[in-house]
């Protein structure tokens, strides 16, 4: 079992598997600025890192309350809006 598990770890840090990442992160990243701006709201901000256990990740957040929205701050779910926009491409 601990060689299959070297294998998937092997995998996930492959140059493709970041190449892939990266550019889905990019690209979820520049549609949220894009929607994000457009309505005047804050900006997209990228995370990469690895996982204790060599998984690697790309996050993209956003600046402010707008993406879950707050008592006096309407939600505007620009992230979700991005990804679907994204995801049909």
């Amino acid at each position: 079992m601990a060689g299959s598990y070297q294998f998937v770890r092997q995998v996930m840090q492959s140059a493709g598997v970041r190449q892939s990442l990266d550019g889905v992160a990019g690209r979820i990243a520049a549609e949220a600025n894009r929607l994000a701006k457009q309505q005047g709201l804050g900006t997209a901000a990228r995370v990469d890192g690895t996982r204790p256990k060599g998984r690697p990740y790309a996050r993209v957040l956003m600046t402010g309350s707008q993406e879950w929205g707050t008592y006096m701050e309407p939600r505007q779910r620009i992230l979700g809006q991005a990804a679907a926009s994204v995801r049909g491409r």
